[in-house]
Order: structure tokens, then sequence, then C-alpha cells
């Protein structure tokens, strides 16, 4: 009876986040709807955790306690304005029209590559509850954290300040503790097993988004088989289960990014209102998801000059976009800088010209660990090795328009750890063997997806549904 219980309240925690976030979706698209029903789960899932962990937050900062109660009453008011506006919206557009229906038509090859995608995120989900928190990041960071946030009923300022706490890095963003304290509210307990359930719906959200974002350009069954291939990679099927931020982080990053590259034609609203909330909610899961925000803004703003469309309607979008960005993170930012919490990494003594240049001569071993990597078959199947080919034989599209932007992407966020690498203050061989690989699972879905545009889109200039 314990399971059927534990269960039903798992359920209803993940459920009402969901709930919450479809309805935040629909809101966005409610004229024309751009999504397949799966995706807009996916989309919910991650929306919907995002706004979550920043509910609680403001509720922590207005001393309200994290009771079930009151945490599910505050999702409630927001679901009912969601309603609200939605219902509102739909009133007021006469000419609304239900998408028509796609053709869900799978061969019996296409049933085969489904099943077996299905199977291994059913076995990642089993795998994720079968083992609790052991993995040190998981354990010392992010579930300690929840565990205090937990016991404490809100943020305590105390235990963030607490120097002899400083393992669990005070300064990293907040949305996976939390979400991990909403698991413990929920069960009535912590339970360092079943609140890794957050993360295989993570997982299924990421691969639900890659395949249907790179059917809109290649065929179904190619996207299949690259979806395929990306959920059998052993370093993104380990971390579907392990604890760390960084599969969360990966789907944000990814759909963020991707969203800019379906309306880049002519800037579509929801698209990149949707990519800006994901992009705040990557800085509110890792630090450097900050970064990845101020690359697409950047990015956003190029497409923008490079087709002239930089317009008045254009670039308050751009200013949106900006906008969102600032809602989802300023709170955290105001909050830890008046903590006095800083990052051990980037820092004023770190990040100056200076200890960059005195650092420089790292780059042979920054180097030659980002090639050990690139041949490290354990990990990565034949990924990087067939990446290599694909790029050599089509360089000229890799650096054109529009595929120019994801390939602009990639390079700024690896350029952006290189740097951390330049200036860190610890060891750089410990560094490099504690992070780098979760640095590559950051841009693997971005770059397997341009590996595949590349290779099988005939024409990428004529979006369209398929």
């Amino acid at each position: 009876m314990s399971i059927i219980f534990n269960s039903l309240k798992l359920f209803l925690g993940l459920g009402l986040p969901m709930f919450l976030g479809y309805f935040i979706v629909k809101t966005f698209t409610y004229k024309k709807d751009p999504f397949n029903f799966l995706e807009k789960l996916a989309l919910s899932y991650g929306i919907g955790m995002g706004v979550l962990s920043l509910l609680m937050f403001f509720l922590s900062l207005l001393k309200i306690r994290f009771t079930f109660l009151n945490i599910t009453l505050s999702l409630l008011i927001i679901l009912m304005l969601c309603l609200f506006v939605y219902i509102r919206s739909n009133n007021k557009d006469s000419n609304y029209k239900l998408q028509k229906k796609q053709n869900l038509h799978l061969s019996f090859i296409d049933k085969i590559l489904v099943s077996i995608i299905s199977i291994i995120s059913l076995y990642v989900l089993f795998e994720a509850l079968i083992t609790p928190l052991v993995v040190w990041d998981s354990w010392a960071i992010y579930g300690f954290k929840a565990k205090a946030f937990y016991l404490d009923r809100g943020i305590s300022i105390d235990f963030l300040k607490d120097a002899t706490k400083s393992y669990m890095h005070p300064d990293y963003p907040l949305l996976l503790p939390l979400v991990e304290a909403w698991v413990y509210i929920c069960l009535g307990s912590w339970n360092d097993q079943l609140v890794k359930v957050i993360f295989p719906f993570y997982f299924i959200g990421l691969i639900i988004t890659f395949y249907y974002s790179l059917k809109y350009y290649i065929d179904k069954r190619p996207a299949l088989l690259f979806t395929l291939f990306l959920v059998t990679i052993p370093q993104l099927f380990y971390l579907g289960s392990s604890g760390y931020a960084d599969l969360p982080f990966t789907f944000y990053y990814f759909t963020s990014c991707i969203f800019i590259f379906r309306a880049y034609h002519n800037p579509d609203r929801k698209l990149l209102l949707i990519s800006g909330i994901f992009a705040g909610l990557a800085a509110w899961t890792k630090n450097e998801g900050l970064a990845i925000s101020l690359f697409n803004i950047f990015i956003l703003f190029i497409i923008m000059l490079i087709q002239g469309k930089m317009n008045r309607r254009n670039f308050l979008l751009v200013i949106q976009y900006a906008l969102i960005i600032f809602l989802i993170n300023a709170p955290w930012f105001w909050f830890k800088s008046s903590l006095g919490l800083y990052n051990s990494v980037v820092n004023s003594n770190t990040l100056n010209m200076v200890n960059i240049l005195n650092n420089l001569n790292r780059l042979p071993i920054i180097l030659t660990w980002m090639v050990k990597n690139i041949v490290f078959f354990k990990s990565w199947n034949l990924l990087w090795l067939l990446s290599i080919v694909i790029i050599l034989f089509n360089f000229k599209k890799i650096i054109s328009v529009p595929l120019l932007y994801i390939s602009l992407s990639l390079i700024l966020y690896l350029g952006i750890w290189v740097l951390i690498y330049i200036i860190t203050p610890y060891d750089i061989n410990w560094h490099l063997a504690t992070s780098l690989d979760r640095v590559f699972l950051h841009i693997t879905p971005l770059f397997l997806f341009l590996n595949g545009i590349a290779i099988l889109s005939i024409d990428i200039k004529t979006q369209g549904d398929r």
C-alpha cells in the first residue's frame, strides 16, 4: 500500500506543475499551435518545474513556509490566472481554428524504433528509482540543499552563509534543489531514491523535443534513427538517472537554442517567448546558463541584422526575450548578492586580464583533454568522430545561414568553458577530469541535431511540418 500511496503523491507532485506548464504553453500558442501534443507535454514539464521552483523561491522570500497546502494553493492560483488568460484570448479570436491532426502513421520499422526508444526511456526511469543519490554533486550540492530546505520549510539564509558547508556551493542556482524539496514535501519525508523520478522525465522531455524539432526538417525515419542514437549515448543515459543538474540544464539549453533556429525565417513570437523562458530557466539551473542566455540574445540580434529585419516589431521581440530572462533570474542574483555569495571559479580575482595571460599555458592541456573526450568511445559511442567527418564534408553548409546560428552557439559555449578552465583557481587536470564530460553532454543534442540537418535536409530554407 505504501508503494501505491507514494506513487499517487509523486503523480500529484509532478502532475500539478506540469498541468500548469501545459496551460502556460497553450496561452502562448492559442492562435496557431506549432507543437505536437507530446512536444507540448515535454515543454510543459520543463516550464512547470521551473515555475514551481520560482514560486517556492518567492514564497521563501515572503517568509511563507514550505508546506504542501501553501505550495499547492499558490500553484492553483497561477493556474487559474493562466486559464483566465487562455479563455479570454480564445474568446477574442473568433477566427481561432484547431490545428489539423498530423499523420501519425508508423511503418513496421518505425514502430520498432519507437519501441526501442521507449524501452530505453523506461529503463532510465527504472534505473533512477532503484538507486539513491550516490554521486557527489547530486548528493552534496543539490540533494543536501533540498534536505535543508525541506527541514527548514524554506530557504535558510544561515544555511547558505555557513562557511563550513561551502562544498555545497551556495551560489549555485536553486531550480533543482527546490524541485527536489517539493518531492520530499509531497512524500512527507526525504527519500533519496524516489526523488530521482525528476530526472527520467527531463530525459524523456529532451528526446521528444529533439525528435519533433528534427522531424520539422527531415523525414520521420531518419529523425527516429538520430533520436535512437541520442538515447543510446552512454553519458546521456548515465546522467538520466544520476541526479546531476546537467540533464535538466541540457534540456533547457537545447530547447532555447532550437526554438530560435525554428523561428529564424520570420521571427515567431510564441517560439521566441518559449525559447526565452527556457534560456532563463537554464540560467536558473546552472551558472553557465547565464552565458547561454546572453549568447541567445546575441544570436537573435544577429539573425535580425543578417536578414535585414531589425524593424520596430522585431527589436521589441529581442527586448521581450531579454526581459523574460531578466525577470526569471534577477531576484536570485539580487538575493545571492545581498548574502555575499560568489562563485569560487568566476569572480573578480580570477576573471581579469592578468590571470588570463598568466594561465594561457594551460591551453595545450585543455585541448588535449578535449581530444581525449572525442575519442573516448565508452562515453560517447562514435558521436564525435562521426561529427568530425560530417563537418568536413558539409563545412560550407554548417557555416552558412541558418545552420550558422547553431554552430555559433556551440562555438561560444565551448569558448566560455575554455575561458573557465584558463582562469580556474583549481588544479587544471582535476577540474577537467571532473567536469569536461558534462560540458560535452550539454552540447551533445545540439551537435547531433546540427549533424542531422547538415547531411539529411535538402532545403532547410523551406520550413514546414512533415
